[in-house]
C-alpha cells in the first residue's frame, strides 16, 4: 500500500543532517568520559592488594570531630564556638584594663600604689578593701597589709563579734573554708583597719596592751583561785576519807555498813530529838512535826 503522504527530498536531508550531528554529540561524549576515567585511574591506582588492607573503622576514629580551638569560648560549663556572622557591625573597641583596673593615661588621675607608686596593684585588696598598694608591698609590710581571721582579730585587738560583722567598719574577703568544704567561710580582715579601729576604741597601742595585760591577769587569777579551791576540797576529802578509816579501825567496822539509831533521851528546846547510831557513834537529830 503506498505511502498517503510521501517525504520530499528536503525533509529526507533534514533528518539525515540531525542524525549526523547526534552522532557526532554522542562520540564526543563517549571520549571526554573515557578520558576522565583514564586519568581518575591514573589518580587513584586499583584496588589495594592483600598487603595494603584498610584499616577498620573504630568508635573512636568513626565519630571524630574537628573544632578550631582559637574560636572556642570557656562558658565555666563546657567549651562552646563561637558564631560569627558578617552583618553583624565591627563593635567599638573597649577601653584598656589592666587586671580588671581601668587604666587612665593621665598620670594626674591614674592610680598608683600608695607606698612605692607603682601601677600594678592587687585587685582583691582595691576592690574588696579599697585600698591601692601593689603585691610586693603587701609581702614587704605585713604590719599593715596582712590579713588576719576572726579569731586572730578577736585575741590580737580585743574586738567583739558585733563589731566584727559590722560592714561598714571592716570589710571583709570571704573565702571558702581550706579545713573543710562543709563549714562556714573564712572570714579575712585587713590589719590595717583592725589596728586604726582598736586604737580608736582603747585610745592607743600602749592602752591595748595594758588591757590585754589585765585580760591575762585576771584569768590567772580565776586559774589559780580555781586551783586552790580544788586543792582544799581535795585536802577535806582526805581528813574525811583519813578520820572515817581511823574511827572505822577503833571500832572493828566495816568501812561500809547500815546505821541503826537509838534515841538518847536528850531533846531540846524545840522537841528535837537526838539519835545516835549503836555501832560508829554517829549523832543526829531527828524533827518533830
Amino acid at each position: 500500500m503506498p505511502d498517503p503522504n510521501p517525504l520530499t527530498p528536503e525533509q529526507l536531508a533534514l533528518i539525515e543532517s540531525n542524525r549526523q550531528r547526534a552522532l557526532t554529540k554522542r562520540k564526543h561524549a563517549e571520549q571526554s568520559q573515557s578520558q576522565s576515567q583514564s586519568q581518575t585511574s591514573a589518580s587513584n591506582p586499583g584496588p589495594p592488594g592483600p598487603a595494603e588492607k584498610k584499616l577498620r573503622a573504630t568508635k573512636m576514629s568513626s565519630g571524630f570531630y574537628e573544632y578550631n580551638l582559637s574560636t572556642m569560648r570557656d562558658t565555666r560549663g563546657g567549651f562552646l564556638e563561637e558564631e560569627r556572622s558578617d552583618n553583624v557591625p565591627e563593635k567599638k573597641r573597649k577601653v584598656l584594663e589592666i587586671d580588671d583596673i581601668p587604666y587612665d593615661p593621665d598620670p594626674d588621675e591614674c592610680q598608683m600604689c600608695v607606698e612605692c607608686g607603682s601601677l600594678d596593684l592587687d585587685v582583691t585588696y582595691l576592690k574588696i578593701f579599697k585600698v591601692m598598694v601593689c603585691k610586693p608591698c603587701v609581702d614587704k609590710i605585713p604590719d599593715r597589709y596582712s590579713l588576719l581571721t576572726k579569731t586572730e582579730a578577736k585575741d590580737d585587738y580585743l574586738l567583739t563579734d558585733g563589731e566584727l560583722r559590722d560592714r561598714e567598719l571592716f570589710p571583709v574577703w570571704e573565702k571558702a573554708n581550706p579545713h573543710k568544704s562543709t563549714w562556714n567561710n573564712m572570714l579575712l580582715y585587713l590589719r590595717q583597719h583592725l589596728e586604726s579601729f582598736a586604737i580608736k576604741k582603747w585610745g592607743s597601742m600602749e592602752e591595748l596592751d595594758k588591757e590585754f595585760e589585765r585580760r591575762i591577769d585576771e584569768k590567772r587569777a580565776r586559774k589559780e583561785k580555781k586551783y586552790k579551791q580544788s586543792v582544799a576540797d581535795l585536802r577535806r576529802r582526805t581528813r574525811v576519807e583519813e578520820f572515817e578509816k581511823t574511827r572505822s579501825k577503833k571500832l572493828n567496822l566495816e568501812t561500809e555498813h547500815e546505821h541503826t539509831f537509838e534515841s538518847t533521851g536528850n531533846c531540846d528546846e524545840d522537841g528535837n530529838e537526838e539519835q545516835k547510831c549503836t555501832a560508829c557513834g554517829l549523832v543526829i537529830e531527828v524533827l518533830e512535826f
